[in-house]
């Protein structure tokens, strides 16, 4: 058996079903079955079964959620002692329908069905070879009708008079017609049982006729005490289930010595226990001369035996060594708790004196306009080829006065128009890591993020620039004072658990710091509150609000963020294709709860996609990798990622490579300082984190520096303005593409 791929099957149960239903795994469930309510279909851990028996039972549970009603099984098995035997037939009829449904939807089923129920008999499953399947009752012979004689695998005989229930179980068209046939043929069967069970019970005045003699055996000859017992009403005059329930005791629950060892259809059990065991649960199991569902787990002679081992042997296809599947959801976003605007940041550092940071970051401005420009030219350059790439030239189907002449040995002689595909436009949102670990790097990490921010607004690409971290946002100066925690109080959860599964995500802060949305005054002032900001958690050359400060790394908290401000965005903007980049040095913090041995899946509660949390590349945390892989499924953003590293070399990726390919990594991380990892991401690039952003190559340099030393310089210097600025650099050639 090819090993079965099962994300594969869990989007084919979607589609089929034109809903997005909820499709799990589970090691404990025995079969395919479909919680009609809730919406949910739970797949078993399967491992001896090949593509085509997975995908019809796939398509067999996908049909009963499109076809048989939330609320119509409980209607239509009632409750009480039969209740679960009155399902059995149900489930019987009713699978005929479904899946004559199933595969009139879906054509391409019809192979895989055949081809599993020719699987399926070859095994034995239904447990019929060698037997005369005349001798089945008739339930069993229309449930082996519909999965197997309907591809020819075997010859199900019915008399004249049965024929018709063939028909009448071909032709049902809805849930109702299945409940009335279904209950019909279970009427059948326990007015048949009833009348074996008469002919098998003594005449009146044996020794075993007493209901007494159900609990305890009378000598031979005390027919009287069995007489009083029958006169008080107690054993077989009230009505004939007693009588039959009576007389079921009498014939179980005498001596075995004188009772053959073999026991009627309508006995309790074929395990050897005598009636008498049961018979004090009589409310529970039903009267032995009725059908109970014991007798069609346990009895292979028993109506319903074929579906019994039907289930029984699709439940032995399990994988019993399986680890227990497990599923969370995520809690929804409050993005007005979360999200801290930059009007708001600008309102904290009322007080405070940031102005040497207005100097600085103009200073620093200014600096990068060069390169800036450059990467302009560099954009343009590459849309224009992109723009050329895009164009096709069709005939008008009018002659061209001028080519015309050519006609002897030119066909060229219509005119011509040119046509250009529109391009994708772009947007970008970024979210920053304000750990305490990006405290060596956060400000060359600014710098190249500030080259950036200034070439989206110099080609008008909107963009977000947001901070995540563990910090929490507060409007006073004094986070433990009184007015503080009353204000603390006041406000609204960051996250709705919407149900028990939920996970429970980390308390956290958006800071979003720069916005396309402001106005030249209000980047300004943006840009130096950030440039104060970041110089003062390295080197304290200012004093800067308190909840602005470094704290741990809330990743996957900021991709669930994501999950709704990416399209937001979007609307909001107008653009087609958006860029989601996260620049971080680490791992964020698990929020989604694992059990040791169990494979947890996290599941979108808005496409009903399952996602298991595994590694998904070399670099990453499984429990990142599976949102990061929701976040795009569900936003059809560009991921990237930009892991920022402080080393100037990569040795401790030495074990995760080849030899070969190891060292050829080295070297482009030595000469371009990046190099690019398999991940979750679209992209995601190891890039040298404290690299400055080279602006001057001739800075350094004395006035008394000679020709060489000018020259050398401007060449390194050169060089090092290209790979000084990898971050930039690689989301021009993303927005160009």
């Amino acid at each position: 058996m090819s090993t079965v791929k099962t994300t594969s099957k869990d989007i084919l149960a979607r589609c089929m079903a034109a809903e997005d239903i909820t499709v799990q795994h589970s090691a404990s469930a025995d079969t395919a079955s479909f919680d009609t309510l809730n919406r949910v279909l739970t797949l078993p851990v399967w491992e001896d079964m090949d593509n085509a028996l997975y995908d019809m039972l796939v398509g067999h549970e996908v049909s009963h959620a499109l076809h048989t009603p939330a609320d119509g099984w409980k209607t239509a098995v009632g409750d009480g002692p039969l209740s679960r035997m009155r399902h059995m037939f149900v489930n019987v009829v009713e699978d005929a329908r479904i899946e004559r449904l199933i595969k009139a939807q879906f054509p391409g089923l019809r192979r895989d069905f055949a081809s599993a129920y020719a699987s399926l008999h070859e095994r034995d499953l239904f447990e019929v070879k060698g037997k005369d399947l005349s001798g089945l009752a008739l339930i069993d012979r229309l449930n082996l009708e519909f999965k197997l004689g309907l591809f020819g695998l075997i010859d199900v005989p019915f008399s004249d008079d049965e024929k018709q229930y063939v028909t009448r179980m071909a032709e049902t068209k809805t849930f109702e017609e299945v409940v009335a046939l279904a209950h019909e043929l279970f009427q059948m069967e326990q007015d048949q049982q009833d009348d074996q069970q008469e002919d098998s019970t003594p005449e009146a005045g044996d020794e075993n006729e007493s209901g007494e003699g159900a609990e305890m055996p009378s000598p031979a000859g005390e027919d009287g005490e069995g007489d009083d017992e029958s006169a008080s009403g107690g054993a077989g005059n009230e009505s004939d289930e007693d009588g039959d329930q009576s007389a079921a005791g009498t014939g179980s629950d005498s001596d075995d010595s004188r009772e053959d060892s073999g026991q009627s259809m309508s006995d309790d059990t074929d395990d050897g226990e005598s009636a008498d065991s049961t018979d004090g649960d009589s409310d529970q199991t039903g009267s032995n001369g009725d059908l109970d569902y014991d007798s069609y787990s346990n009895d292979p002679a028993a109506a319903g035996s074929t579906q019994n081992a039907f289930e029984n042997g699709v439940s032995e296809m399990r994988d019993t060594d399986s680890e227990e599947y497990s599923y969370s959801t995520l809690p929804t976003a409050n993005l007005d708790r979360i999200v801290v605007d930059h009007t708001a940041i600008a309102e904290l550092f009322d007080g405070f004196d940031t102005a040497g940071a207005l100097v600085s970051s103009k200073k620093y401005l200014n600096s990068i306009k060069g390169i800036v420009n450059g990467m302009v030219q560099q954009f343009q350059m590459k849309q224009a080829a992109d723009a050329d790439k895009r164009t096709s030239v069709a005939k008008t189907g009018i002659l061209d006065p001028v080519s015309m002449i050519n006609y002897r040995w030119s066909e060229d002689i219509f005119l011509k128009n040119e046509t250009i595909a529109d391009g994708k436009n772009h947007g970008i949102v970024m979210y920053l890591d304000w750990s305490g670990s990006m405290c060596n790097i956060l400000q060359e990490t600014m710098e190249q993020l500030l080259v950036l921010v200034e070439f989206c607004r110099k080609v008008n690409i909107p963009f977000e620039v947001y901070a995540f971290s563990s910090q929490m946002h507060c409007p006073f100066e004094d986070y433990y004072s009184d007015e503080a925690s009353k204000w603390r109080e006041g406000q609204e959860p960051q996250f709705t658990r919407d149900c028990d599964t939920d996970c429970t995500a980390h308390d956290f802060q958006l800071y979003n710091w720069l916005s396309s949305r402001m106005n030249k005054r209000e980047y300004a002032t943006g840009v130096q509150n950030l440039w104060a900001t970041v110089e003062g958690q390295s080197s304290y050359s200012y004093r800067t609000p308190r909840c602005l400060g470094l704290g741990s790394t809330p990743l996957n908290e900021a991709v669930l963020c994501a999950m709704q401000q990416v399209p937001e965005f979007q609307n909001r903007h107008g653009v087609q294709i958006v860029s989601t980049v996260f620049l971080t040095d680490g791992e964020g913090h698990g929020m989604i709860q694992r059990g040791y041995g169990t494979k947890a899946h996290v599941t979108d509660k808005k496409t009903k996609k399952s996602y298991a949390i595994t590694r998904n590349g070399r670099r990453g945390s499984a429990e990142t990798d599976a949102l990061l892989n929701m976040l795009r499924d569900r936003t059809g953003s560009n991921l990237v990622g930009i892991r920022l590293h402080d080393s100037k070399n990569i040795k401790h990726l030495r074990w995760e490579f080849e030899e070969s390919e190891f060292e050829a990594l080295a070297k482009q991380y030595k000469t371009e300082n990046y190099i690019t990892l398999d991940s979750a991401y679209d992209e995601l690039f190891l890039v040298q984190g404290d690299l400055k952003v080279e602006t001057d190559a001739l800075e350094s340099l004395g006035d008394d520096a000679s020709y060489t030393r000018i020259k050398n310089a401007f060449i390194k210097g050169g060089n090092r303005k290209k790979t000084s600025r990898v971050i930039s650099n690689k989301m021009v050639d993303i927005f160009a593409a």
